[in-house]
């Protein structure tokens, strides 16, 4: 079928709907946070030591959930930042569950300090997410302003007249259903996003246009990238002219054109020797020089077109 192929830094990563392996992490992510806000609010878990064994476990488990996302971008320029979430949720979370003899003081402070080093990592990473264009940026910079602020709110936070353990888990427990609202929304925001580029695709096949590669996960990491691909590349079928461009080291557009019935091609290209022989002949002014090969049979030669 006549129609234009499209081939992409990403096809390596492009998969029918590449939607389908980020779209449900943060969904997963804010389930998770949810479910950890509703247990801190379990009067069993009030007691210090199982307490802070659930947080511990809940950020280990977040950290497995970032690294996924980050096999989902891994390909992606920025996508090292997934990995520095996921080291700061593992760092703290073993440092709460583990520590020895910790109070819920020196807790409080802890979990306040990761909310403040998970904030800037997020929000750094979706700096860069959006310098990549990835659409999930703006989400993930929303999560990290909602973090860090939280953070900074729980450092400031007078402990003199409070009782410290409940403050944490309420505090807390508040956090994970902001935390956990914001990753759900936004994977479900994704999954929209993906509906709406699948209708596009479908659209375009049905228009003669076949699309293949893409991503949208933002653009590919260069060093990641196959060494062929330069960019976008447009073929069409041989029954017809055949256009491809290419941009060359000197910046100049060159047009190749050349039909299947027979051998004959001729090259355009912009030069600097003024007008062209045709053109003088003509009594026509131009600033472009037609080049022909001489190889090629039934086309006449500059001195042949002069006489």
């Amino acid at each position: 079928m006549a129609g234009d192929v499209l081939e992409s830094d990403d096809q390596v990563d492009a998969v029918h709907n590449p939607f389908r392996r980020v779209w449900w992490l943060p969904v997963v992510r804010g389930i998770a946070f949810i479910v950890l806000g509703l247990l801190l609010l379990i009067e069993p878990l009030h007691e210090l030591d199982v307490m802070r064994m659930v947080v511990g476990a809940f950020l280990v488990l977040d950290a497995l959930l970032v690294l996924v996302q980050w096999s989902a971008h891994r390909r992606q320029v920025g996508a090292t930042w997934w990995l520095a979430q996921a080291g700061v949720n593992a760092l703290f979370g073993v440092a709460v569950a583990f520590w020895p003899d910790v109070s819920p003081t020196v807790l409080y402070y802890v979990l306040a300090s990761w909310t403040i080093v998970l904030g800037i990592v997020a929000v750094v990473g979706g700096v860069a997410l959006a310098r990549n264009r990835d659409l999930g940026w703006a989400w993930l910079v929303t999560f990290g302003l909602t973090a860090g602020l939280f953070g900074m709110l729980l450092v400031i936070q007078p402990l003199d007249t409070v009782d410290v353990l409940r403050l944490v888990t309420i505090v807390f427990a508040l956090f994970a259903f902001v935390a956990g609202s914001i990753h759900l929304v936004s994977g479900f925001a994704v999954r929209s996003v993906a509906r709406e580029l699948r209708d596009l695709r479908e659209q375009a096949e049905k228009a003669g246009i076949r699309i293949s590669g893409g991503s949208v996960l933002g653009a590919a990491n260069p060093a990641a990238a196959p060494a062929h691909a330069q960019g976008p590349r447009f073929e069409r079928p041989a029954t017809g002219p055949a256009v491809e461009t290419s941009r060359g080291e000197g910046g100049e557009l060159h047009a190749a054109t050349s039909r299947a019935k027979d051998s004959q091609s001729m090259v355009v290209g912009p030069t600097t020797e003024g007008t062209s022989a045709a053109q003088e002949a003509d009594g026509r002014p131009g600033d472009t020089d037609l080049a022909v090969d001489d190889d090629v049979p039934g086309i006449p030669t500059p001195e042949e077109r002069t006489t």
